[in-house]
């Protein structure tokens, strides 16, 4: 600023010399914010300049001082400056710069990654070499927290919280995943196996072509994302003896791994004269034909990170029913068709059944999910299966 210094009057012998005023730039003195203070202290115990390079214009009045490849930001609640730096750095600025970090960047206890905490305490970014920096935070980031962090079972995160299906979100991890709903909270999970566990006869057939009793099985294709290049099919033992109100409890996997979302084909049929094993070609057959536009879309889901649930459930929608169709028009078999359903299972429906269905039991057929009923020429079957972890 400037302003005027008044000279006071002197009177020497009579004589009286005039005030004179004289016009002097005034500095304004800096003010220091605690901000700044804070700012400069990390900055200068650092290394300075060598280290950062030149402090940004405007430092007085800013709270983040950033460097490029390296950030100082001030924390008030703490009082104090933090580092965050590196690829952690950049994943912090992609995802808009506003946690404020708690921490500088800090080895993890086991020597191999490297993280900041933010915001409280809420959010975290960890690195390694073999994963990057992934994101975590809210009721996923407490749970893995729970679990032992890193050193926990799942390991470190593989990807950012990402949307999935049903409104969920869910990370990715070396060894599992984190899915969160708002109506489940947050669950850890592995990969999850999709059992068959039993065939129930409510009724048999009104009429056999050489026996008094049915000989059913069935036939089931899975569709599941990455699982495999195509739909895949298999099917049960065939049946003997078979009459109303018949269980036979039995055991065969049909899927093991991510719960990314899939759909399972189930045909009920009935053995008369046909050959068990060339109709489940023929479905497979089937089922791959009508497979083709899903398969050429299903190509282009990412491999990793639990976002491919939310890609491939309305992709795995749009194919399903074509497939169920082709099949429902199966003839000329040699066995009599009894049923065809499509069951779509998505990843809620697979990680809630894994981790909190309830066990059913019919007869020794212990169960979480049935196939609902198939029913002709008089006879109504169902096939039931559990979703477990693996």
């Amino acid at each position: 600023m400037s302003g005027s210094i008044k000279i006071p009057v002197t009177k020497v012998a009579g004589t009286t010399k005039l005030t004179k005023k004289i016009d002097i730039a005034v500095k304004p003195m800096p003010v220091v914010t605690k901000a700044h203070a804070a700012l400069q202290k990390k900055y200068d115990a650092l290394g300075g300049e060598a280290t950062f390079g030149k402090i940004p214009d405007g430092s007085l009045t800013r709270k983040t001082w950033d460097f490029g490849s390296q950030c100082l930001v001030y924390n008030a609640r703490q009082d104090a400056a933090f580092h965050v730096m590196g690829d952690i750095c950049s994943k912090w600025k992609a995802l808009g710069g506003d946690w404020i970090p708690d921490t500088d960047e800090t080895a993890t206890p086991d020597g191999v990654g490297r993280y900041n905490h933010f915001s409280d305490g809420t959010a975290s970014i960890y690195w390694t070499p073999d994963t990057g920096a992934c994101a975590i935070y809210g009721d996923i980031r407490k749970r893995w927290s729970e679990l032992g962090w890193e050193r926990g079972t799942l390991g470190y995160p593989t990807s950012d919280e990402e949307d999935i299906d049903d409104g969920g979100r869910a990370n990715s991890f070396q060894h599992g995943w984190i899915y969160w709903w708002p109506d489940t909270g947050a669950i850890d999970l592995g990969d999850v196996v999709l059992s068959y566990t039993g065939f129930y006869a409510y009724k048999e057939s009104d009429h056999d072509q050489s026996s008094g009793s049915d000989e059913p099985y069935c036939i089931f294709t899975i569709l599941a994302p990455k699982a495999k290049d195509e739909p895949y099919t298999l099917r049960s033992k065939v049946y003997g003896g078979v009459d109303d109100s018949s269980a036979r409890p039995d055991h065969l996997e049909l899927y093991r791994g991510p719960a990314y979302g899939l759909i399972l084909g189930v045909v009920g049929m009935e053995h008369d004269n046909g050959d068990p094993d060339k109709n489940k070609a023929l479905v497979q057959g089937i089922v791959k034909a009508n497979h083709e536009v899903g398969k050429f879309m299903l190509q282009f889901i990412p491999l990793v990170g639990p976002i491919i649930s939310k890609i491939a459930g309305p992709l795995l929608d749009g194919v399903m029913p074509k497939i169920g169709g082709a099949i429902a028009t199966l003839l000329d078999l040699g066995d009599d068709k009894i049923g065809a359903v499509s069951m779509a299972l998505p990843t809620k429906k697979l990680v809630t059944l894994a981790t909190r269905g309830s066990v059913s039991d019919l007869k020794g057929i212990r169960h979480k999910l049935g196939s609902g009923t198939m029913a002709h020429g008089g006879a109504r079957y169902e096939a039931f299966f559990s979703v477990d972890p693996a």
